[in-house]
């Protein structure tokens, strides 16, 4: 089953981890996602300009049908994704099946997203 929430993040920040957190990319201007093998940050709508819609599901659930922005694995030692601020305050979470997860994200824009959507498997 899938969550949604609509927020304005800091910094239009957001973070993908296990519970814990992971160790966060180093930020690098210009894309719009980065990753290490335990977190993954994605830049979202500028926070000053209007919130953006974040959802999180299985990924057969919550595919929009395009190619994704973000095609990768996720270390979950705990069993759980969770989409965090830079404050580390817990956006939305979900349970997963194994240590190792499989993640992709879309974006609606290519630079200005709006809506993020996360599907996991």
């Amino acid at each position: 089953m899938s969550a949604m929430k609509k927020i304005r993040p800091t910094n239009s920040l957001l973070f993908i981890s296990d519970p814990e957190g992971g160790s966060p990319p180093v930020p690098i201007r210009g894309p719009m996602i980065l990753a290490t093998p335990s977190c993954i940050s994605v830049a979202c709508y500028p926070e000053q300009d209007g919130p953006t819609e974040i959802i999180l599901g299985a990924a057969r659930e919550v595919d929009p049908g395009n190619k994704p922005a973000f095609n990768g694995d996720l270390e979950t030692p705990n069993r759980a994704v969770v989409v965090s601020t830079v404050e580390r305050e817990t956006v939305l979470e979900s349970d997963v099946a194994d240590t190792r997860t499989h993640v992709r994200i879309w974006l609606n824009h290519p630079r200005w997203p709006d809506k993020v959507i996360i599907g996991v498997e």
